[in-house]
């Protein structure tokens, strides 16, 4: 909980200064008096006074900010101070003083992406069979390719290319490349940095036909929903942990025991077992195993939970320890310091183009709003990504600083993007709109705004 908490509170005051120095720097680019710059809300935690008279403030609320600019609507100012007043500068500096906060929010996107390009963290090149045999073509390991004929050399390119299609009525084309299964599973247990991937044969393709594809699929993954998920490799079934007072415990299970059999049917690895376990939820079972020297057989009474589809589901409480996956899957991509900054910008702008579509399949109906995540959830993701490394927790702040950019830009009134509207409508009428209208769209967008929150929270809510 407490990385939980540091992480978060960190990406969020980052990505709120960084934010609103997107304001203040073009705010006084353009002659703006600012009067406070601050990161978050409430107490001052830390104050200083600038020689330019600008006061910054870290306060003890980190969950936003606010770059306060002379005004002559709130302030009382000299005639001499009007020309250093916001609302007197021209409508293209306003909405050049607007847009910088999101923009930048964008622009450090980028920046971030680039790092991770840089970096040349090693990632799993997507290879997935069918879940439960259920699709056909895939009961043997498949690399897969491309989607729709965009190529997908990671799973996080898989992810993208499927959300992409999030709410349409269509189909999904994958190609895919066969991989011997005994070659690659021994690849597994003894890695070699020098394999190759075991391909068998030729390219294939498969058609997935979708109906509103992941409207209302919140808690799957899009791999999932085409029937499918990744390959992993059988681990030996040699216990690593013990889930205390679980059925296993209960029954005498120790770690150290090599599991065989489970009602005398072998078991070549952790996949058979799991899946075995797993559709006799609540059942008596017989496990044979190897302690030592002895071979036992041992009653077990499984417990069971309801997974993600509202089915009971087999538990009996055991870990394996992991093995490596082959070297033949990972994929390495480390790119030159420009080559790295190009591509991060480029991704920076994919995700935002993913983000601004999947917004717009919302207000269409085509995706749920169940969809929606909250402060609790981004917690989580934030906590979970420091906690697989330094590359993992930044690709998290780039597309949270990409969300943020976005979001901001959106025309509602009390967004930036409403503000923006608001200029855009004055430079084309030559008539700025009517404090009136302004107070008017300010209580439409706050309630807007916080119903949206609302949701996001309970959602947050329903999936704990």
């Amino acid at each position: 909980m407490l990385i939980t908490l540091l992480t978060t509170l960190f990406a969020l005051a980052v990505l709120v200064t960084v934010h609103e120095a997107g304001h203040y720097i073009v705010a006084r680019w353009c002659g703006v008096k600012v009067m406070r710059f601050s990161v978050g809300f409430g107490r001052p935690v830390f104050r200083h006074l600038g020689n330019n008279g600008t006061e910054y403030v870290f306060a003890w609320i980190p969950l936003g900010g606010y770059v306060k600019m002379l005004d002559s609507r709130n302030d009382e100012i000299s005639s001499v101070d009007l020309c250093c007043a916001f609302d007197h500068k021209s409508p293209w500096q306003r909405i050049a003083i607007v847009a910088a906060g999101p923009l930048v929010n964008l622009l450090f996107a980028g920046l971030l992406y680039g790092i991770v390009y840089l970096s040349g963290t090693p990632q799993l090149i997507p290879v997935a069979v069918a879940a439960n045999n259920s699709v056909s073509g895939f009961e043997t390991p498949q690399q897969i390719v491309a989607v729709d004929g965009n190529m997908t050399p990671t799973w996080e390119a898989v992810n993208i290319a499927l959300t992409k299609r999030m709410g349409e009525t269509s189909s999904i084309a994958i190609t895919t490349h066969p991989l011997d299964q005994s070659l690659l599973q021994a690849q597994a247990m003894t890695p070699n940095p020098l394999d190759a991937l075991p391909l068998v044969g030729g390219e294939e393709q498969h058609d997935f036909p979708v109906h509103q594809w992941m409207s209302d699929a919140v808690e799957f993954s899009p791999l999932s929903q085409l029937g499918l998920k990744p390959w992993r490799p059988n681990v030996p079934i040699t216990l690593d942990y013990v889930t205390p007072q679980g059925a296993a415990e209960l029954a005498g299970l120790t770690v150290g025991d090599t599991i065989v059999a489970v009602d005398q049917l072998p078991m070549l690895g952790y996949n058979e077992f799991v899946g075995y376990i797993q559709t006799h939820p609540n059942a008596a079972i017989k496990v044979t195993l190897e302690r030592g020297s002895r071979v036992l057989d041992i009653p077990v009474q499984l417990g069971s939970y309801t997974n993600e589809k509202g089915a009971p589901t087999g538990l009996i409480g055991v870990g394996v320890a992991a093995i490596s996956w082959p070297y033949s899957m990972q994929f390495m991509q480390q790119l030159g310091f420009l080559d790295s900054f190009l591509a991060g910008g480029a991704k920076a702008i994919e995700m935002a183009r993913l983000t601004l579509s999947f917004l717009g399949q919302m207000v269409q109906g085509l995706v749920s709003v169940e969809h929606l995540s909250g402060p609790i959830s981004i917690a989580k993701i934030a906590g979970a990504s420091a906690e697989s490394g330094l590359i993992t927790y930044i690709s998290f702040m780039a597309y949270l600083s990409v969300s943020l950019g976005v979001l901001n830009l959106l025309p509602v009134p009390m967004l930036d993007g409403g503000h923006l509207l608001y200029y855009l409508i004055e430079v084309v009428t030559g008539r700025k709109v009517p404090d009136r209208i302004q107070a008017i769209g300010l209580r439409i967008g706050m309630a807007l705004v916080f119903s949206i929150m609302i949701i996001a929270v309970a959602n947050d809510l329903m999936r704990l």
